[in-house]
């Protein structure tokens, strides 16, 4: 059995065991494994600023990972939803490093978790004259950007 048919199976399982009605698909990409849901439910996944949402990402990774095996990242999005928060995370981390390389002074950024720190990183990691730096213990960390 391919991987993105037995992810599909699993996400399956997790949404009968929520009580959810959404539909999927599952698509394998260079860098993850993306699931995209939508349906009449969608908008219980997105309440809360996505918090739903990013569980579910967060569950469904690890069991994806113990029980598949997948060696890719999983990255679960709900009617665009995920897109349109990592746009405004990369546009806040580009306004950040440009007030870093302005004012000489460090930027702190709210507590993200691994997934929104990733996004942070790679949007940092080719701007000129500032580096970043994951800071904190535990799940939500903070990522302070720095003059390079």
């Amino acid at each position: 059995m391919d991987k993105p048919h037995e992810l599909r199976e699993l996400t399956e399982t997790f949404l009968r065991a929520m009580k959810l009605s959404l539909e999927m698909e599952v698509s394998e990409q260079d860098d993850c494994y993306r699931i995209d849901l939508h349906g009449a439910d969608s908008y219980l996944l997105r309440e809360r600023q996505g918090n739903v949402l990013e569980a579910l990402q967060i569950l469904l990774a690890k069991v994806a990972e113990t029980r598949l095996g997948l060696e890719k990242r999983v990255v679960v999005d709900c009617e665009g939803f995920r897109q349109g928060r990592d746009q405004e995370l990369i546009d806040l981390a580009l306004a950040a490093a440009d007030k870093v390389r302005r004012s000489g002074q460090p930027v702190e950024l709210a507590p993200m978790n691994p997934y929104e720190r990733r996004l942070v990183h790679l949007a940092i990691a080719d701007e000129a004259g500032v580096a970043t730096e994951s800071q904190g213990d535990g799940f939500l960390k903070r990522i302070l950007i720095t003059p390079a």
